[in-house]
């Protein structure tokens, strides 16, 4: 990884301009015109360290070069763009930090197919769980998205698509190939809430209301800080969460915690019909760790009232509560063993 080298001046920044997407060919073209007259491009592989160092150094050159800092970098099919993402913007504001405070890492431009998110996401397609998480993360992790293969979905689908987006990002631009330009991208902001402008992650602020409807799309977040039972939530999650039960949940996200496995925070995530169960880095005794259960919820007709009577029968009861933490770990855990710190993967249903 490259050292980072602090730059004596750098008043020419524009900044560096990610591209993600599914299809490498739209992705070049996206990146393509996005390009202008003295940006540098950079391609790398799909490793996260080996993206952002490639970027990164490419930057470092343009600097200590004294040329403008406007860098297009398209990601090879695959790479975690928010990991990249993340990664890039620190190592850029540990050494170039712009005279303005700004993050040298502009927007993550993400390239993302209407059919494929009718397929995956509004279909409630049951076993390709990577393919649609995938999709969403590029969906969420993205400051513009660009639309493609509108034609090719109905229009109510499209019109449920475009409010599902502003939902789960609900800080970035929707738009077209042929209307993306690099002008258009120089508007304040970039980058630099990457890691928390997800609208799950809006949606488990203590700042906004637990549940909102927008008259298409059902936001609501259920918390509380008792620990699930683990095998009454595995009868829930068979029966409550089968498809049509409680309407359409099209994505759900956001961490639980189960009394069996107690010094541990878990993932949660959903896309269509398919559930993942995993384990997250954190253990739940670190004061900044989440505490029991935060999960939003997105969807069409969401029964609401169902969802938070059937997830509190899955907590622990009062006497349970009282008891023994130590008798927690005999009870039914029907969940596959997570055997490290964010081992995976986890349960997938």
């Amino acid at each position: 990884m490259t050292e980072p080298t602090r730059a004596s001046s750098s008043p020419r920044h524009r900044g560096v301009v990610l591209v993600t997407g599914q299809s490498p060919t739209v992705v070049d073209r996206v990146a393509d015109r996005l390009a202008g007259s003295t940006s540098r491009r950079v391609d790398s592989g799909p490793d996260v360290h080996d993206a952002a160092d490639a970027v990164h150094r490419l930057a470092l050159d343009l600097a200590h070069d004294r040329q403008p800092i406007d860098v297009v970098a398209p990601l090879a099919a695959g790479t975690p763009s928010r990991a990249t993402g993340l990664l890039l913007g620190s190592l850029l504001d540990s050494s170039l930090g712009r005279p303005d405070g700004r993050s040298l890492l502009q927007r993550v431009v993400s390239v993302v197919s209407a059919v494929d998110l009718a397929d995956l996401v509004l279909g409630g397609v049951d076993d390709r769980f990577l393919a649609a998480e995938h999709v969403v993360d590029l969906v969420e992790y993205a400051t513009v998205i660009v639309l493609v293969d509108t034609a090719a979905v109905p229009p109510r689908d499209l019109r449920t698509i475009r409010r599902l987006l502003a939902r789960l990002a609900p800080e970035s631009r929707v738009t077209s190939v042929d209307a993306v330009r690099r002008e258009a991208l120089e508007s304040p902001g970039g980058a630099a809430q990457l890691g928390g402008a997800a609208g799950w992650m809006q949606a488990l602020s203590e700042h906004t209301p637990d549940l909102d409807h927008d008259g298409v799309i059902t936001t609501y977040t259920y918390r509380d800080e008792r620990p699930f039972h683990p095998g009454r939530l595995a009868v829930a999650v068979e029966h409550t969460f089968a498809p049509g039960a409680v309407g359409t949940v099209l994505r759900s996200r956001g961490f639980t915690q189960f009394a069996t496995r107690c010094d541990r925070v878990g993932s949660w995530s959903s896309v269509g019909q398919m559930l993942s169960l995993d384990p997250t880095s954190s253990p739940s005794w670190h004061p900044d760790s989440p505490h029991g259960q935060q999960i939003a919820f997105f969807g069409l007709d969401l029964d609401v009232a169902t969802i938070r009577r059937e997830l509190d029968a899955c907590l622990l009861t009062d006497d349970e509560l009282l008891g023994d933490p130590a008798g927690w770990r005999d009870f039914a855990d029907p969940f596959p063993v997570w055997s490290g710190p964010g081992a995976g993967p986890g349960h997938r249903h």
